[in-house]
Order: structure tokens, then C-alpha cells, then sequence
């Protein structure tokens, strides 16, 4: 029995460890773009492939500043519609994404009123499937259960407040699990987030993990694949209405297929 638990508290820590370096790596992300809404390649704990989310794409995006430069074949080929999170060795794994964003200190709503909860201004979507070229591939897994956990961190701004700074850790403040339907496609995954008292004037930054706990399996050994993960304001328009803004490239339609 005390070698059971034993082999259970290390088999804890290091889940608990995986996080921690996963979250030290949002950190130092968020520092280096200097944005709270990480606008790159997004943080997972595995995947196949370097993946953007929706921020990367939408009209003022970084593609869409590349794409005007004289090596636009070049970069439609490397950087393009890579929006799809593939994993393909998820058995018996909890593979986890993040997003985050950031919030003041004395968080308003427009009408002045303090906010209660931040789901009632921020927005986290992701579709639960993979298309290509206008058409779901159904041979791929589906997440069937998700775990959603929010930690939250003070930051503050060096180099003359140019440049955001995350002088701690980020602190876990509530989980929820969450069944999806084996038909559900556009996934609200934005669940109730109160802010948190900043202790800096400059406010604060939540990372939002979204751990996949079981699947819907696909056809043998096709992998994981959801696409167009998106975190943003609800006040920049409605996942639809940002979704609209990615023109997919003709170059590409179909072409990121692997299998």
C-alpha cells in the first residue's frame, strides 16, 4: 500500500512538473511578444507539428503584415494555414494547450460597473474537427472529455513601461471538466473566471489550460486534430465574424493534409 502511494505522489508530481514547465514557457512567450494574448505559435505539452492560433491569421495579424513582402511565395509556404493541433501519440496521455490574456487591475466593464466575471468579455473557441479544403476529415480523433484550468499572475512593465515583465509564477485558481457531444464542432470553451485583485497598477495576465482527458477515436491510428483556436475580446467581433477574416490561401487549400 505505501509503495502504491508513493508511486502515485511522483506519478502527481510530475504532472504537476509538466504543467509548471509548459507555464514557464507561456511566461517567457508572452515577454518575448510583449502581448498578453499569446499571438504566435501556441504552447502545448506535445504535438506533431509548430501550429498557429486564429490571432496569427486575422486582418491584423502577423501573416497578413508577411504576406505583402516580396518573399510572399516563401512564407505562404512555411507559415500558412498552419491552424490544426495534430497528436498523434495521445494514448494513455493528457496532451494540454494554452492560451492567455491579460486584464487591468481594476477591471471595468464599459458601463463602469466592476466585472464580475471575465467570460462576460473574453472569448475561447476552438472547433473540435479537422477540414481541408471546405471538408471535415472525419478519420481523425475528437476530444471527449476536457479539463479547462485557469491560472492567473500579476505583471508589471520595464524598459521606460514598454515592455511587459511576469516577475511570478502562475497561480492555479479553478478547473472544470467538461464532456463534449460527439456531434459538437464549435467548441465555447470559455468558462466562469472572476478577476483576481492585481497587486500591480498594471493588472493582470490568466493562462487558460485545456487538457484533452479521453477522445472520440478515429480510424486506426489517425491522430488527434483540432483546428482554430482562438482567445480574444468580445469586443473584436464574434469567433464567426474573426474567422471570416482568414482568407484561405488558394496555394494551401488541402495541402496541409498529412495523411
Amino acid at each position: 500500500m505505501k509503495r502504491f502511494i508513493l508511486l502515485f505522489l511522483i506519478i502527481r508530481s510530475s504532472v504537476f512538473a509538466s504543467d509548471g514547465v509548459d507555464l514557464a514557457n507561456v511566461r517567457k512567450k508572452i515577454e518575448k511578444q510583449n502581448n498578453g494574448f499569446m499571438t504566435g505559435t501556441l504552447i502545448t505539452s506535445m504535438e506533431d507539428n509548430w501550429f498557429y492560433g486564429v490571432n496569427y491569421y486575422k486582418k491584423d495579424g502577423s501573416f497578413k503584415k508577411l504576406i505583402t513582402l516580396k518573399e510572399r511565395e516563401e512564407i505562404i509556404e512555411k507559415f500558412g494555414d498552419r491552424r490544426r493541433w495534430f497528436v498523434t501519440k495521445w494514448q494513455g496521455k493528457q496532451p494540454a494547450i494554452y492560451v492567455s490574456a491579460s486584464y487591468n487591475g481594476n477591471y471595468d466593464l464599459e458601463n463602469n460597473l466592476q466585472a464580475k466575471d471575465l467570460k462576460d468579455d473574453y472569448l475561447f473557441y476552438f472547433k473540435n474537427y479537422c477540414e481541408f479544403d471546405g471538408i471535415v476529415d472525419t478519420r481523425y480523433a475528437r476530444i471527449k472529455k476536457m479539463r479547462i484550468t485557469y491560472y492567473d499572475t500579476p505583471y508589471t512593465a520595464v524598459n521606460n513601461m514598454m515592455n511587459i515583465k511576469i516577475s511570478s509564477n502562475f497561480k492555479k485558481i479553478v478547473s472544470y471538466d467538461i464532456d463534449l457531444k460527439e456531434d459538437d464542432k464549435i467548441i465555447n470553451a470559455m468558462q466562469s473566471f472572476k478577476p483576481v485583485k492585481s497587486s500591480t497598477w498594471y493588472g493582470n495576465i490568466f493562462a487558460i489550460q485545456m487538457k484533452v482527458l479521453e477522445v472520440y477515436p478515429g480510424e486506426k491510428d489517425m491522430p488527434l486534430c483540432t483546428s482554430d483556436y482562438y482567445m480574444g475580446y468580445k469586443g473584436w467581433g464574434s469567433y464567426e465574424d474573426v474567422l471570416k477574416q482568414i482568407d484561405e490561401l488558394p496555394e494551401l487549400k488541402g495541402k496541409r493534409n498529412p495523411y
